[in-house]
């Protein structure tokens, strides 16, 4: 499994029932938001969100970090200019 698959499967576990940082601005990153980052994420390590996931899981999950702000506002825009695997992993954690 790829570092960033696994992160992502490791910080969807972790964070799958918390909320986002408090004070971060967590909360406003849509689930459209949400799904474009995971697909881009895979991207970045070579993969597919969708091949990966599935459609109504990547779904679900897209909806879900929307609502629980498993991905902040900071996090995101950090992530979506990454523009390698190392990038990606200097932003920190999903949910900081």
């Amino acid at each position: 499994m790829s570092v960033i698959r696994m992160s992502t499967a490791l910080a969807v576990l972790l964070l799958s029932a918390c909320t986002g940082t408090a004070g971060s601005g967590s909360r406003d990153v849509t689930a459209e938001e949400c799904r474009a980052y995971y697909e881009y994420t895979y991207r970045l390590d070579g993969s597919d969100a969708r091949a990966v996931l599935g459609e109504e899981q990547l779904a679900k999950d897209s909806a879900q970090c929307a609502e629980t702000g498993m991905v902040t506002r900071r996090h995101y825009d950090c992530a979506m200019a990454a523009q390698s695997v190392e990038a990606l992993q200097a932003c920190g954690a999903p949910n900081t």
